[in-house]
């Protein structure tokens, strides 16, 4: 759509200051579309996701941003936590720690601002909250104006006129083994996005990040697509992990799982047993190298509650609580 401001009487100072503008712009402007990050929707299975969800905790995004703030009441690494917290959820692929539990299990100090500041701490959380896989990280870059121009006049504190604002959002994705809490695979999500068109250039003030406000922003849409990208990435490294759970107790001949319906296990489900070997732990520096686990049988699915599954072992030895179930 083409509006010519000079064919029309300007009525008042914002509409005089736009036609001044519009004046420089030779009398016409096309106002084109907000630029709209990449369509990322097919991270998200269009079908239920029936495969065996995966245990994930995602821990507190560090926040190494040092430019200004636009509103006090922001908290960039924890906002960004949230919402790829959230996202990870929706794919329906994986059972999400909730933060409160990584809380009543950590002290906020021993997570200091990184997420992880100690190994041992990272193998305590994962085996507390029988995660597979520590989602840890830092935001880089939180910029909502990295770059861009235009001209235009200033009225009233309100910069009027054609303008292109460029946003930058960069976060750094680590995924930890919860056993040992050793780094296996890194990514650096990147995302750009820009606006730029004939109209009143607003600021950040007053809106809430997260928000369906935030999101319509050119900052918004960027972290948006740094967040999507993380989550394809997690999504892909996780295929390569096998899914597990642990025995919970061997009571009467049956093995009680840590893992039912919440999970997409299924009565007949066949399960690799292991017994947990004795923890490893480097003589140099005292963190955990794993441990070395036994396949000594296998446990068949019989019975499925929403969190917890029954089954029959047969094998060689003896299953004991913490012992491991792998399905392949």
């Amino acid at each position: 759509m083409r509006h010519c401001l000079s064919s029309r009487p300007l009525r008042g100072i914002v509409l005089g200051a736009i036609g001044g503008v519009a004046a420089v712009l030779s009398g016409c402007a096309e106002a084109p579309a907000p630029t709209r990050p990449a369509q990322l929707a097919a991270l998200t299975p269009p079908v239920p996701f029936d495969g065996l969800k995966k245990r994930l905790a995602v821990m507190r995004l560090e926040n190494k941003v040092k430019t200004p703030l636009p509103d006090a009441s922001w908290q960039i690494g924890e906002g960004l936590t949230e919402m790829l917290t959230s996202e990870l959820f929706k794919t329906g692929r994986f059972i999400m720690v909730e933060r409160s539990a990584l809380t009543d299990i950590v002290k906020e100090q021993e997570l200091g601002q990184t997420g992880l500041v100690q190994k041992e701490t990272a193998a305590k959380v994962g085996e507390l909250l029988g995660a597979q896989l520590l989602v840890a990280g830092a935001v880089t870059e939180f910029e909502a104006s990295a770059g861009g121009g235009g001209i235009g006049l200033g009225v009233g504190g309100a910069n009027l006129g054609m303008r292109t604002n460029v946003a930058h959002v960069g976060v750094d994705i680590r995924l930890v083994d919860s056993s040992t809490g050793q780094i296996l695979k890194s990514y650096n999500a990147d995302a750009k996005a820009q606006d730029s068109g004939f109209g009143i250039g607003g600021n950040l003030r007053g809106i809430k990040l997260g928000s369906d406000a935030f999101v319509k922003t050119p900052i918004g849409q960027a972290t948006r697509e740094a967040i999507m990208k993380a989550v394809g990435f997690i999504i892909a490294e996780m295929e390569t992990v096998s899914w597990s759970a642990r025995v919970v107790q061997v009571k009467d001949d049956e093995v009680y799982v840590n893992a039912g319906a919440n999970t997409n296990l299924t009565s007949g489900t066949r399960l690799a047993a292991y017994s947990k070997g004795e923890e490893l732990k480097d003589p140099a520096t005292g963190m955990s190298l794993g441990s070395r686990d036994t396949l000594i049988g296998t446990v068949t699915v019989t019975q499925v509650q929403d969190k917890f599954s029954i089954g029959t072992f047969e094998g060689k030895g003896t299953l004991k609580r913490g012992d491991i179930l792998r399905f392949k």
